[in-house]
C-alpha cells in the first residue's frame, strides 16, 4: 500500500498502452481496448484501430479459382527441392524462386510476370 504522501506515476497515454500490448503480443486485448476507447469518444487511438483491423482476404478476379489446383499440385511434387525458398507459380509452372521475397518480386515485376503469379514460401 502506498503512503499518502507517495506520488503515483502519471498514467500512460492510451496510444502508448496499445503499443505496449501489441509489443507483448496481446493483439486481441489491444483490439478490445481500442474499440472501448473509440466507443467512449477517444480519438487518440484511431490510427491503432486501422492498424489492428483483422486482415481481409479478397478474392482476385485475375485468376480462376480452379487454376490454383495446378499450383498446389506443383507444390506437393516439388516441396523438398524448394524448402525455405519463395516460389512464384502460375498454372502449375514455376516462374522463378529465391530465398528473398523482395528479390523475387522485383524480378517478377521487371519481367512482367507478377500479375497473376501465386507467390508462396515453401515450408
Amino acid at each position: 500500500m502506498r503512503a499518502a504522501n507517495e506520488l503515483l506515476p502519471p498514467p500512460i497515454p492510451p496510444a502508448e498502452h496499445v503499443r505496449r500490448l501489441v509489443e507483448a503480443n496481446r493483439v486481441e486485448e489491444a483490439r478490445r481496448y481500442v474499440q472501448e476507447l473509440l466507443a467512449q469518444g477517444d480519438t487518440s487511438v484511431e490510427d491503432w484501430a486501422k492498424v489492428l483491423r483483422p486482415p481481409r482476404i479478397v478474392a482476385s478476379s485475375d485468376r480462376a479459382r480452379s487454376s490454383f489446383a495446378a499450383d498446389y499440385a506443383w507444390l506437393r511434387e516439388n516441396r523438398q527441392a524448394y524448402l525455405d525458398r519463395w516460389v512464384a507459380l502460375q498454372d502449375g509452372k514455376l516462374l522463378d524462386s529465391d530465398v528473398a521475397l523482395g528479390a523475387l518480386v522485383e524480378r517478377l515485376t521487371a519481367s512482367g510476370q507478377i500479375q497473376g503469379a501465386f507467390v508462396v514460401q515453401v515450408d
